[in-house]
């Protein structure tokens, strides 16, 4: 039986998990279906499932192939906390763009590929430097990527989701004309001047987790 052909000729799995991206990019995860993505393919639905078995190994292959988008930097010339800044951004403009990503990783078991696993023996690499156990330099991973989900689910579910957004002034200009007189500690937090121009508050956030992970290494045991 010939394959099926679409305006861009046979379908493939690649063409797919690039179509069931777009879709996910336009609809969301939840609304990205089988259907869907034949549609946007100009095939029929039972014709994607001759190269994938069902929605979760769509789901799987599309964090694979956003991930590889996002490959980390050479480690080379950088230092430990350098390479967590770049894996940050690289995790940042990955959740920006593909905000599905959020969905399809935030799981007790997120789909792990080849490409998944390069990121994570990239990571641990990283932090050889700092000599941690193997469950503190795990439990620092998790902590930020747990620190850049989070982050990129507030900008995300604001009005205006630019990376440049600065929370501390945007609480500023939400809390400025409403009475704080009984809560003086959230008034003085409110009321006190941020530095002048545009701050990195991402950037800014991370250096207080390398911080701990940092002291972490200096402690015995670490």
């Amino acid at each position: 039986m010939s394959p099926r052909v679409g305006p861009s000729g046979p379908l493939s799995r690649e063409k797919i998990v690039t179509a069931a991206i777009e879709v996910a990019d336009e609809v969301g995860l939840e609304a990205m279906t089988m259907k869907r993505v034949a549609e946007r393919l100009s095939a029929g639905a039972m014709s994607l499932y001759r190269h994938v078995a069902d929605k979760d190994e769509l789901i799987a292959a599309m964090v694979e192939q956003v991930t590889e988008e996002y490959t980390y930097p050479d480690q080379a010339g950088l230092d430990w906390r350098e390479a967590m800044h770049a894996l940050a951004r690289q995790d940042w403009g990955a959740f920006l763009d593909h905000p599905w990503m959020l969905t399809a990783t935030a799981t007790t078991s997120p789909p792990f590929g080849t490409a998944s696993l390069a990121a994570m023996e990239w990571a641990l690499t990283a932090l050889d430097e700092l000599d941690l156990s193997p469950p503190v330099a795990a439990r620092a991973i998790m902590t930020i990527n747990n620190y850049v989900q989070g982050s990129a689910r507030a900008l995300l579910g604001g009005s205006q989701a630019e990376a440049g957004d600065d929370p501390g002034r945007n609480w500023q200009q939400r809390l400025a004309d409403v009475d704080l007189d009984a809560f003086p500690r959230l008034s003085r937090l409110i009321r006190h001047p941020l530095p002048d121009g545009e701050r990195d508050w991402f950037a800014d956030g991370l250096d207080v987790i390398l911080d701990g992970i940092q002291a972490d290494s200096n402690t015995p045991g670490g």
